[in-house]
């Protein structure tokens, strides 16, 4: 099978397991080829992953969504550089302090409803007049974990035509 027929056949699958059309066989086959999909799109990013290692849960989606941090000193509003069900990266004029986990509420795209919770520092790169800092999310529940998953399934689709 061509990769173009591929995506195009997963694609479909995609579309009717969000409208929840999958009968239990189809969607163990349906988890399978996101897991598939996911690998392809971490070996284009360049990243490497361990066998154990889920793809779904690493790969990443270079994406501006609106992003709503609160710290200690004051909420940040921030765009995402890129969207991974593990973490994101926003610009901030300064990072923030190390140790402080603040709560976060990022918006999905097409009014679907935030994923909220905690996130810690785990990068902070210094650009000229600014800093690229990334976050990793901590402790979400497996339901929004599967809201954003599927969320950036729909955006890697999206640009493939």
């Amino acid at each position: 099978m061509s990769a173009n027929l591929w995506v195009e056949n997963f694609r479909a699958l995609h579309a009717r397991a969000r409208k929840g059309q999958l009968p239990e066989e189809e969607k163990r086959r349906y988890m399978a080829a996101r897991e598939q999909f996911a690998r392809a799109l971490t070996a284009a990013q360049g990243m490497s992953l361990p066998p154990s290692q889920s793809a779904r849960r690493t790969f990443r989606i270079a994406q501006g969504l609106q992003v709503d941090l609160s710290f200690a000193t004051g909420p940040i509003r921030a765009m995402t550089l890129d969207v991974s069900v593990g973490g994101f990266s926003v610009m901030m004029h300064k990072p923030p302090v190390e140790s402080e986990e603040p709560g976060f509420t990022l918006r999905l795209p097409g009014n679907l409803e935030p994923v909220k919770g905690r996130v810690k520092m785990v990068s902070v790169q210094r650009k000229i007049g600014t800093h690229r800092v990334s976050f990793a999310i901590q402790g979400l529940s497996d339901k929004d974990a599967e809201r954003l998953e599927t969320a950036l399934f729909d955006l890697a689709l999206e640009r493939i035509k």
